[in-house]
């Protein structure tokens, strides 16, 4: 039984003639935490296409034999495939997320692809091979302009804040203002007072929020947590968004929670919050 949409070929050929009306946003899952970001392009506008944490090759379990982390179906599609992307943004340098074997295929691919990364991990890309005029380094709260499309780096706490000897955030999430529609992907992040306040003050329209949790035996197995679907939804209402759409359990059965407890919780607690949960390969357009 396949657990993908649509991939390959078709998946490419539906992103690339994909017209977003004016106003709206498309967002196809990537898998994991991976999603693909398309705004709507007016006459003469330089609006980029952009990537968050690709993770498409099987790297981790090719790199490593013996590990849990096996993934449960095969990538959407291949790293070459998005060389229709303009802007790649990398949360933090786990391997689910900042993939260099994606990555180093994706640059040979693409030369003109930039890589927004948090600034403590440009040694790892420039070490695979890409460009250093390829990478943008981010920093928490400092606006990177592309094109049409302002994106705001975010500090996250995978558990915990952590910084390099500059200071900069080890672990970051994104804020995509795209043609008047506001985006936050939260790379791996459990909630802090300092995220929500943050947050209430961009109340982005969607949130991008793991829902993989963590517990004591995975951190025992030096599995890293995250937020719970309960806390995910708790944190999208405090912050006010719009619609809700969740991540970061459908890839490795060793490190997910039962999206159903998400349903369960909306159901009962929350049923003015708007949510979707995107198959792999899904197209969602998303208007205001």
């Amino acid at each position: 039984m396949s657990k993908v949409y649509r991939q390959s070929a078709p998946l490419r050929a539906e992103i690339e003639s994909t017209a977003v009306p004016l106003g709206a946003v498309a967002l196809w899952n990537l898998g994991q935490a991976g999603v693909l970001v398309k705004g709507a392009a007016s006459r003469g506008a330089n609006v980029p296409t952009i990537a968050v944490d690709p993770y498409l090759t099987r790297s981790i379990e090719v790199n490593d034999p013996t590990t849990e982390f096996v993934r449960e179906y095969d990538p959407p599609l291949q790293p070459e495939d998005l060389s229709l992307v303009d802007v790649v943004l990398l949360t933090h340098h786990h391997d689910d997320h900042m993939d260099l074997a994606t990555i180093s295929q994706l640059h040979r691919a693409s030369s003109t692809t930039r890589f927004v990364l948090p600034a403590p991990h440009a040694h790892l890309l420039l070490a695979c091979g890409v460009a250093e005029e390829a990478l943008v380094l981010a920093r928490a709260e400092e606006p990177i302009q592309v094109g049409e499309v302002e994106i705001v780096p975010v500090a996250a706490a995978h558990t915990a804040y952590e910084t390099d000897a500059a200071g900069d955030h080890l672990y970051l999430g994104y804020v995509m203002r795209i043609g008047g529609v506001c985006i936050y992907h939260s790379g791996d992040t459990v909630i802090t007072d300092a995220l929500v306040q943050t947050m209430r003050g961009i109340r982005p329209q969607i949130a991008l929020l793991p829902i993989n949790g963590g517990d004591y035996a995975r951190s025992k197995r030096g599995i890293v947590g995250n937020m719970t679907a309960r806390e995910a939804i708790d944190f999208a209402v405090d912050i006010g968004v719009d619609l809700m759409m969740p991540n970061h359990y459908d890839m490795f059965p060793n490190n997910r929670d039962n999206p159903s407890h998400l349903v369960d919780y909306l159901f009962h607690e929350h049923r003015d919050l708007k949510f979707h949960m995107s198959a792999v390969g899904e197209r969602f357009v998303y208007f205001p």
